[in-house]
């Protein structure tokens, strides 16, 4: 065989390779594959989303960092890391209020979305939570009984819980009754991270913006 042919012959194992090398880790259970089945992440995770998740969560645990929690029914949410042991949380007219400071919030943006009790517009807002590496962003709807919420202090070994969609997520901020986390949730119920989406449209990697 040639040069050329083997250089061609080794491009193309090695391309097989990185296609299949992560479906591969599938079959350890280390890695597992889930879909977006709701709003409450947008505009971070859009409804149908397919991303590759490690099933372990993140360590150490950030704020800002966006986990798979249990939900207590044996269903997993994806939501964003707002609290840590400790820190004292609450929600005062859509701000989140941290250790008794609001988390800035800068307006990036207007969008068009699914006409529903809000309307067909939302707020794209830029929030950064302390320690966290990055700004991330959320949408804003208007006013929802998730805007105001009593401060509460993050027990030893749990974490407090928010979605990206705060007017259409249902999270620490409620109860299991109302479909929420029921409050800061265990250590023990974060069972892992995404990692990438490996089917999406107009995004490569998770935290990239929607192309909306």
């Amino acid at each position: 065989m040639s040069i050329a042919g083997r250089i061609l012959l080794g491009a193309g194992i090695l391309a097989a390779l990185i296609v299949i090398a992560p479906f591969a880790l599938l079959a350890t259970g280390t890695y597992r594959l889930f879909y977006i089945p709701s709003e409450a992440m947008l505009p971070t995770f859009d409804v149908g989303d397919k991303i590759v998740t490690r099933m372990s969560p993140p360590t150490p645990l950030n704020r800002g960092d966006i986990v798979l929690v249990n939900n207590g029914s044996g269903s997993m949410y994806i939501k964003r890391i707002a609290g840590l042991p400790g820190d004292r949380v609450a929600v005062q007219g859509g701000i989140v209020i941290l250790n008794g400071r609001p988390v800035p919030q800068r307006q990036v943006g207007t969008e068009r979305v699914q006409p529903d009790a809000f309307g067909d517009t939302v707020r794209r807002l830029s929030e950064q939570f302390p320690g966290e590496a990055s700004p991330h962003e959320i949408y804003d709807a208007g006013e929802s009984v998730g805007d105001d919420f009593s401060e509460v202090t993050v027990p030893s070994g749990h974490v407090f819980l928010l979605g990206d969609n705060r007017d259409h997520s249902a999270d620490s901020r409620f109860s299991h009754e109302e479909q929420g986390l029921g409050g800061p949730v265990a250590l023990t119920d974060v069972r892992g991270a995404p990692l990438f989406f490996y089917w999406t449209t107009g995004r490569h990697k998770v935290g990239d913006s929607a192309g909306h």
